[in-house]
């Protein structure tokens, strides 16, 4: 529900805006009584983001120290990865956790790790850990200092708020309505994670909760002192008939009155800050006044306007109303200082006059248009019409190109686009393994520094330059500093040597044999002190998590396993009561128990543990090696699970062993449409209403086919799911989202909007998946996606005319059309041939004699 403001929480800022009148850079950095002119206490230096800074940095800058993660960057949505579809160079517009932003407040850094779910203080000249603070989740945004505390959100649904001088907890608040967890791209998440970090604006914290608009988001105005509600807003999504698509993902930003909410591929909400009143909410046509794709989780505020980031440019969008029509700024990075805005498109950096560019850009706008509709219009002109169009088309490309230089004052080749900000005197831009320093004055470039990955943050405070890359890598740059390493050596052996050591290590290795998996996700039920789950980490690929309700042991499990380089993107422990575990059902592949091997008693409510076990080869694992006692505790708590009709129970060296077989009444989806009659229904019985979110995660934008080219759906068979990419094939697992293999198929897709072909090329059944490709079926082991056999076309049908048309698999018997090539058909078309019977023949085989 929305609450109503409390105004003496609310003083009013100073109104300050942008209009292109020269209003100087200091004026915009004023972020709180406690921010100095030369820290950078949050995201791209204050709440319009307009990443620039008054500090001067003296050349030649030196790397003083270096921090590297013990792996690398999971992010939370996977990219495009520059794909071209319809002739449109995709970029990623969600990529608000592809690096470790830094915030900066005198002698201290701070940022947040996603690979590890800390937050780490640095002091700035050394990079020593003054202090680390774990949290439950992945921390994929910067964190927020403001009056000697440090505020940042968590994917475990939690805001929190420690004392900067030393990580103390002041403060956390849960956003979600619900403690419930979910896989989300392979971690384990809240269901309602914390992705907008957390942003102080006249003495307010704001935030923002959750994912999917159907299952509702939270926007949060809290009392930074102690965390306390002044507003909440918990209705969005229920008051809006259509659903509105907010989903709060990126930094918030705020000026005036005005609170902005980022919010994933789609533009920006406005709020009234004081009492969180949806303002608005727009969405341009892309192919009209927006001037092409926009919408993702950056924007910046200046000159009354929000300028939403898109694929190619930024949008300018009035902060009152959220019309557009002040400005079109190409480029994918932009900083303002005073009355100059800096740009880099990945050709160039640049200096812009932004009132002379803006104001260039609605011409040049306009123009583009104007030849789109006369290009469209010579299409059917003839004789002296066409002539007149084609002299208006030239007329208009050549004041296009005049305009192309209007508003800079300077431009330098330059490829680096993914981070820039401005420091006094000096822009810093960075790219590909490096950063780059332009003057301000005249953009000649002064200096450079190599790094390792792709630079996409960068923030100055008190003379230094902090980087940071894709890689998870944070630089320091400093003048005349010695350079120092930051990176803690890791401990291989982070447990003592003793009579526990064999017990744990013949345990795993136990464990994993019986199992016959080393990958896929793991319940450690009582992990203790995180002994068992160090153990299985260090001899498969299995992600551990790990319950446990002494918090003492949770601090002391964290502590060992970071030290090893396990913790969060390996490891995870949590406090949890073992009748309240919050983990999504059927996620775990394994699930074992380290409190049985200290106890010889195994925690928790059976029927409640049971829940989470994965169908279609889940496996529990109980036992002691060679203590017959809890062998025997084991076989008597298994017994109350409850999966007798779904599950297999035997003794497996010792152990006691369960594998959960299918769900009763679940059923499969093997074809285009359901199964191979075509009835486009399903025999399952256990799909009802009030469904929710299990888990999400790949392929993703990057391998999926375009959606408009309506290409075949996945199929989903026996706990499988089998996904047509854009080249490959790709089989997830239909309980937790674990990818199983991929296939490389390059010639086998189909699509029914562009090529006028039926899609339907893949179908399932007998455990195997059978793709079409040209004149062959391949099959291939559903469990591995290796190939089993090639099925060709009939000898009868000439393999250069025909290929495979329809398939379908039913009782072992693979079913097929031979249809004309895609090609041969076209080419009969336009020779004026009639091809409305291009099936000839129908044909079956047998899969195990072909």
């Amino acid at each position: 529900m929305l609450r109503p403001a409390r105004e003496a929480n609310h003083p009013r800022r100073g109104f300050v805006t942008l209009l292109a009148m020269g209003l100087a850079a200091s004026s915009l950095l004023a972020y709180g009584s406690s921010a100095g002119a030369a820290d950078w206490p949050s995201f791209l230096n204050g709440n319009q983001r307009i990443g620039a800074t008054t500090d001067n940095l003296k050349l030649p800058l030196k790397k003083a120290w270096e921090y590297a993660p013990p792996s690398t960057i999971n992010r939370a949505w996977s990219g495009p990865t520059g794909r071209t579809i319809e002739g449109k160079v995709l970029r990623d517009r969600i990529r608000f956790d592809d690096a470790f932003q830094v915030a900066s407040v005198g002698e201290q850094v701070f940022f947040g790790s996603s690979v590890d779910h800390q937050v780490y203080c640095k002091n700035v000249k050394t990079g020593k850990t003054e202090w680390a603070f774990y949290t439950g989740g992945p921390v994929r945004l910067a964190p927020t200092v403001f009056k000697g505390k440090v505020f940042f959100g968590s994917d475990d649904g939690f805001v929190y708020c420690v004392a900067a001088d030393s990580g103390k907890l002041v403060w956390k608040l849960r956003g979600g309505p619900a403690d419930e967890w979910l896989i989300a791209r392979g971690e384990m998440i809240s269901r309602w994670p914390c992705r907008t970090g957390v942003m102080i604006e006249g003495g307010v914290a704001y935030f923002g909760v959750g994912v999917f608009p159907h299952e509702d988001i939270f926007l949060y105005a809290v009392n930074p002192d102690d965390g306390k509600i002044i507003w909440k807003r918990d209705d969005i999504s229920e008051s809006d008939a259509g659903r509105s698509d907010l989903t709060p993902q990126g930094y918030l930003l705020a000026e005036n009155d005005l609170l902005v909410v980022p919010s994933g591929r789609t533009l920006p909400a406005a709020l009234d800050r004081n009492t969180g009143k949806f303002l608005h909410k727009r969405a341009p046509g892309w192919r009209g006044e927006a001037g092409g794709v926009v919408g993702g989780t950056r924007a910046m505020l200046a000159d009354g306007q929000i300028y939403a980031a898109g694929a190619h440019h930024m949008l300018a969008m009035s902060q009152k109303d959220g019309s557009v029509g002040f400005g079109y700024f190409d480029g994918h990075q932009l900083a303002v200082s005073g009355d100059s805005a800096y740009t880099a498109t990945g050709v160039n950096v640049g200096r812009l006059d932004r009132a002379a560019y803006a104001a260039a850009s609605i011409r040049r706008h306009k123009l583009k248009g104007t030849i789109s509709s006369l290009q469209r219009s010579a299409r059917s002109a003839k004789g002296k019409a066409l002539a007149d169009i084609r002299a208006k088309i030239e007329a208009a490309d050549k004041e296009l190109e005049t305009l192309d230089e209007v508003g800079y004052v300077w431009k330098q080749p330059c490829e680096a686009d993914a981070a820039l900000i401005v420091a006094g005197d000096l822009v810093f831009v960075g790219g590909e393994k490096e950063v780059v320093a332009f003057r301000t004055e005249d953009g000649k470039q002064v200096w450079n520094a190599e790094v390792e990955g792709e630079t996409r943050g960068l923030a100055a405070a008190n003379g230094r330059l902090f980087a940071s890359t894709t890689t998870g890598n944070v630089y320091t740059f400093a003048t005349d500093s010695a350079a120092s390493d930051a990176t803690t050596a890791l401990n291989q052996n982070p447990y003592p040597a003793d009579k526990l050591s064999k017990t744990y290590a013949d345990a795993a290795e136990q464990i994993l044999k019986n199992a016959n998996s080393k990958s896929g996700y793991c319940l450690v039920l009582g992990s203790e002190r995180g002994r068992l789950a160090y153990e299985l980490a260090k001899r498969s690929n299995l992600k551990i998590y790990g319950i446990e309700p002494d918090a003492e042991k949770v601090a002391e499990s964290r502590r060992l396993l970071s030290s090893a380089g396990l913790y969060g993107h390996r490891v995870t422990i949590h406090q949890a009561d073992f009748a309240d575990i919050p983990y999504a059902n059927y996620f775990a592949n394994l699930i074992v128990s380290d409190t049985l091997l200290v106890t010889d008693k195994l925690p928790g409510k059976p029927s409640e543990i049971a829940r989470h076990l994965k169908p279609m080869g889940g496996v529990m694992l109980f036992g002691h090696p060679g203590n017959a006692a809890a062998r025997l505790a084991a076989a008597a708590w298994v017994s109350q699970f409850g999966l007798d009709e779904q599950s297999t129970l035997k003794n497996a060296d010792g152990w006691v062993m369960v594998t959960r077989n299918a769900l009763p009444g679940a059923g499969n989806w093997s074809h285009q449409y359901g199964d191979s009659g075509n009835t486009a229904s399903s025999p399952d019985t256990r799909i009802k209403g009030g469904l929710g979110v299990l888990w999400y995660g790949d392929p993703g934008p990057g391998k999926m086919v375009n959606r408009h080219e309506g290409a075949v759906g996945p199929i989903a068979v026996d706990g499988k799911l089998f996904v047509q990419g854009e080249s490959s094939v790709l089989a997830y697992d239909a309980y937790n989202g674990q990818k199983l293999w991929e296939y490389g198929n390059p010639d086998s897709l189909r699509t029914g909007v562009f090529q006028n072909q039926n899609p339907g090329n893949l179908v399932a059944g007998g455990g195997n998946l059978f793709v079409l490709m040209k004149d062959s079926c391949l099959e291939l082991d559903g469990d591995t996606g290796k190939l089993v056999r090639e099925h060709k076309l009939p000898d009868a049908k000439g393999k250069e005319s025909y290929e495979w048309g329809y398939v379908a698999f039913r009782d072992g018997v693979l079913y097929g059309t031979a249809t004309l090539r895609k090609e041969l058909e076209q080419r009969l078309r336009r020779r004026g041939r009639k091809t409305d019977d291009i099936t000839d023949g129908i044909f079956a085989i047998d899969t195990k004699t072909g």
